[in-house]
């Protein structure tokens, strides 16, 4: 029998007792009152005797915090937090620290409504884990960064000849220097030295010549140590034999030998240059004979970049020109066109690319700045004609003083190049080669017209890696029912708001090269990397989001949830006391004075 139970049966019985003796007493006078007082007096010693509660609805600030242990964690750190509370999405992070709970999902937190924010402790959340948390206020304070690369870039997609440039930050904390190598078929291409202790930029460059899906190496090497050993996935693309038009006003050395570099490249090319009024000479190199004294929409349809002198495109008939500006505007033609003295001119090809001429009248020979080359180049006697900078234009090459000697703009759907150098053989001539084709190279490729797409990937996510979801998006104009991922059909998503735009979600089976294939059987190709490959970079990318998600979500960070619940209260015993005294008062009185 329970302490209640004993208190309520003996106070019973009192309370019989009590009103027993009052009705058997000889005087019954005021025997109501002391009936009352006897059972008050009872009642108040068991109130006294039980513990009396009662229960009311409160509203309750509650503040728990959960701890959220990601890779990179300090063991150490987690005994600093007063919290029952521990999470991780990660099973090793569990095994190694038994009382933090293995959740699959970060949307079983935010159901947690005793929960009001989170610590994180490690590198932290990628954006893609933090949308789960649906605007949970975080607290986070990753270590700071010690050993490493930083940043990286590389351009992944390359045409034949085209340069491989590996572009970052690497920061050394060592005592000793770290060297970078620049790695491809176990040889090293090229290489920087970061000095002991500082955090500083570096740039390899090489030439690939192997074409196709090429996989590169970038080593961070101390002595004989190996400190980092990373992936450079790099798709070389064959060079499109392009089809080129030289329209020449007279043979001169820089047409000759632009002609014999276009044809050793591999170019289709067709050359007309004029004899006298209305007779021309015709060359025709790796490119069947046509008719070519009279240009016509056919003519230039059949040609992806005109090479052309100015002075020539001022003499084109009517028809010839109307032609060729319909040709350029509406279906895309480039035209390279090489200026001659003439500063001024109100021609649609001529009217974003004002010149203008130096001061001095022998300028010396200048190296030039060509837009993607490391360096400047050879000396060149660049002529006294520059253009003027224009923000509708872009600078493709520049000498030494900043004068702009080519640029490019757009013309509809064409593209315009326009330059007044004439001298470029020269360097031919003197053995540089490499700054003769670096130069035609890039005017000819920025003027070149834009060969037809089914579509265009993009591969979102910064670092697809091995058992993780992959975004890739596609734009194009004709919807594609199924998307093949190597064996994985997958159906994409449109876009509700770009309706051209395709998103495809996909979750990576094994590492290397993924073949991407449309229902048009266009074939692309993406790399996934190891779990171990750039976990310095990864690591970096989570802070740097979870960083942005805690000042999206800061305006937040100290509100706390009003919990409604049922508080219970001990009744305060001094009430009793003073019925207990009240009544004995009366039963005394009344006995003593009766």
């Amino acid at each position: 029998m329970n302490w209640n139970a004993i208190v309520i049966i003996i106070c019973i019985l009192i309370t019989a007792l009590a009103v027993w003796k009052e009705y058997v007493r000889a005087n019954q006078s005021r025997l109501v009152l002391r009936l009352l007082a006897s059972i008050t007096a009872t009642i108040a010693i068991a109130c006294i005797a039980l513990p009396l509660t009662y229960q009311v609805d409160v509203n309750k600030q509650d503040k728990r915090e959960a701890l959220l242990l990601t890779e990179g964690f300090s063991a150490d750190s987690v005994s600093k937090y007063n919290t029952e509370k521990i999470f991780t999405l990660n099973n090793t992070i569990s095994k190694k620290i038994p009382k933090a709970m293995l959740i699959y999902d970060l949307a079983d937190l935010k159901a947690d409504s005793t929960i009001t924010q989170i610590r994180i402790l490690g590198d932290g959340l990628d954006k893609e884990e933090l949308q789960r948390l649906d605007h949970v206020p975080v607290i986070f304070r990753p270590a700071a960064f010690k050993q490493g690369i930083t940043a990286v870039s590389w351009n992944e997609h390359l045409k034949a000849g085209d340069e491989i440039n590996v572009a970052g930050t690497y920061k050394n904390s060592l005592p000793g220097k770290i060297k970078l190598v620049l790695k491809g078929l176990s040889t090293g291409l090229d290489s920087v030295i970061i000095p002991p202790d500082e955090a500083g930029p570096f740039n390899l460059r090489s030439t690939p010549k192997n074409q196709g899906k090429n996989v590169y190496k970038l080593l961070a090497i101390a002595g004989t140590d190996t400190l980092e050993n990373e992936n450079i996935p790099v798709q070389i693309e064959p060079a499109k034999a392009l089809n080129v038009l030289m329209l020449i006003a007279s043979p001169d050395f820089e047409s000759r030998f632009l002609k014999n570099w276009l044809s050793e490249s591999g170019f289709a090319v067709a050359v007309r240059s004029a004899i006298s009024k209305d007779k021309f000479n015709k060359e025709f190199i790796n490119l069947d004979q046509f008719p070519l004294d009279h240009l016509s929409a056919s003519v230039f349809g059949k040609f992806d970049v005109l090479i052309a002198d100015l002075s020539v495109l001022k003499t084109l008939n009517g028809v010839e020109a109307a032609a060729l500006q319909q040709e350029v505007l509406q279906k895309g033609l480039g035209i390279v066109i090489r200026a001659d003295s003439s500063l001024k001119s109100n021609s649609w090809l001529q009217r974003d690319f004002p010149s203008d001429r130096l001061a001095v009248k022998d300028p010396a020979p200048v190296s030039l700045n060509i837009q993607g080359k490391t360096g400047n180049t050879a000396k060149l006697n660049a002529g006294m004609v520059y253009l003027a900078n224009q923000a509708n234009t872009q600078s493709l090459i520049s000498d030494e003083h900043g004068h702009v000697l080519a640029a490019n703009a757009l013309a509809g759907a064409g593209k315009l190049v326009f330059t007044p150098l004439n001298n470029t053989f020269s360097w031919v001539l003197s053995g540089d080669k490499a700054d003769y084709s670096a130069l035609w190279s890039l005017l000819i490729a920025k003027a070149a017209r834009k060969a037809a797409t089914t579509g265009s990937w993009t591969i979102k996510s910064v670092i697809p890696t091995l058992s993780n979801p992959v975004e890739l998006q596609l734009e194009s104009a004709v919807a594609p029912p199924l998307i093949q991922i190597d064996s994985t059909v997958i159906s994409p998503i449109q876009n509700s708001k770009l309706p051209f735009q395709w998103t495809v979600n996909y979750w990576p089976k094994t590492v290397g090269w993924q073949s991407v294939k449309q229902n048009n059987g266009a074939l692309n190709w993406f790399y996934v990397y190891s779990y171990d490959d750039w976990k310095n970079i990864r690591a970096l990318k989570k802070q740097a989001d979870t960083k942005a998600y805690v000042a999206n979500n800061a305006i937040n960070s100290n509100v706390t949830k009003q919990i409604h619940e049922k508080a219970t209260i001990a009744v305060s015993k001094i009430y009793f006391y003073v019925l207990l005294l009240m009544a004995c008062a009366f039963l005394w009185f009344e006995a003593r004075f009766r």
